[in-house]
């Protein structure tokens, strides 16, 4: 196998098969890109046997073949040349990179034990990237990490809604269009869906009932989805209460100056009082002290009794920072019996952060 590529396009292959790639995998292979010639293009592709890419890109194919690399190692080498080309050549159980004058060889596999990429037949609607990348990005602070609690370790589609939730806070955004019905993709296959597609304009997307499968500029992608029951989170979700709206990045620096005294626990409190068109905001903490500070309410006014309502204050920072909005709706709980054990949701936009409260100690 030999063939010459641009230096630009081999990195761009190589920098999503490296991501993709299992470099932990007690298989080897999983560790590797597959790279083969075909006709005058050469396929890069990578599976974790979750998430599968092949990247497509043109070269000048003088022996076709196809060879198994190390995929950190690889784009370690062509990382660290010059030049605007590259050549590859395959010479027995090794793989030579040369540019200019600089020449590495890598140790390779048989291509021919690479496990196979999922594919589809199915058709693909064109997508704004934009809107799926904010529909994830929105929504994955709030997926769920403990792995005995798998059907929460995703992002779930909705129709045109993304939802995660790790049972504390629950976090949701609209997209203009419908995405898929009921799906559960999990944490890697966002991320690596989103690097994907970040610097486009357009994607185009198929589901399976076993996957979703993403292109974009010569690049395929497959994810297999969450195979469990995501929780009914319409009824996690208030649709009333006391609504207040704020400056968002005030809010955003209040909660993060309480972070800092609150330590480990991440406890914030927020209080409302109808006789103020403020919200005051306190942390406690034995060894580091306490911290009070307040801000205005920009729209509406409190109403009914005073509420101190206790949070994680890196739940409603994380929902903060979803959005680049200026103003965040706060919608409390109705005034009544254990109000401040009661969800409340903060409202940017599209995007809503609904928040299990603390029980004050």
């Amino acid at each position: 196998m030999k063939f010459t590529i641009a230096r630009t396009a081999l990195l761009r292959g190589l920098k999503l098969a490296s991501s993709t790639a299992d470099a932990k995998s007690p298989q080897p292979m999983l560790a590797c890109v597959s790279i083969a010639t075909k006709g005058a293009r050469v396929d890069m592709s990578a599976t974790d046997l979750t998430v599968g890419m092949t990247s497509s890109c043109a070269a000048k194919v003088e022996t076709a073949g196809a060879v198994a690399v190390d995929a950190r190692a690889i784009l370690d080498r062509v990382s660290s040349i010059a030049g605007d080309d590259v050549t590859v050549i395959r010479e027995g159980s090794s793989v030579e990179i040369v540019a200019g004058r600089s020449r590495f060889r890598v140790p390779c596999l048989d291509a021919r034990d690479f496990p196979k990429i999922l594919s589809t037949d199915a058709p693909h609607v064109e997508h704004d990237a934009d809107d799926v990348v904010a529909g994830f990005a929105a929504t994955l602070p709030a997926v769920c990490h403990d792995a005995t609690r798998f059907h929460l370790g995703g992002v779930f589609v909705d129709g045109s809604d993304f939802v995660a939730t790790d049972g504390h806070r629950l976090l949701t955004r609209r997209s203009a269009v419908t995405m898929g019905g009921k799906r559960i993709v999990p944490t890697k296959g966002v991320i690596q869906i989103m690097k994907m597609i970040g610097d486009t304009a357009t994607c185009e997307i198929a589901w399976s009932d076993a996957a979703i499968f993403v292109r974009v500029d010569g690049v395929a992608m497959s994810v297999k989805l969450i195979d469990a029951q995501f929780p009914p989170w319409q009824q996690a979700v208030p649709t009333s209460g006391r609504i207040v709206s704020v400056h968002r990045h005030e809010l955003a620096d209040v909660i993060d100056r309480a972070r800092k005294v609150a330590g480990d626990s991440d406890a914030v409190v927020m209080s409302f009082d109808a006789a103020s068109n403020e919200i005051a905001v306190s942390a406690h903490h034995a060894d580091r002290g306490d911290y009070t500070d307040a801000i205005g309410i920009a729209e509406g006014k409190w109403d009914g009794s005073p509420l101190a309502i206790h949070f994680n204050g890196r739940y409603v920072a994380e929902a903060l920072n979803t959005s680049g909005a200026e103003r965040a709706d706060l919608m409390m709980p109705p005034d009544g019996k254990n109000a401040e054990l009661m969800p409340f949701v903060v409202v940017l936009g599209e995007t809503r952060g609904t928040i299990m409260p603390m029980r004050p100690k």
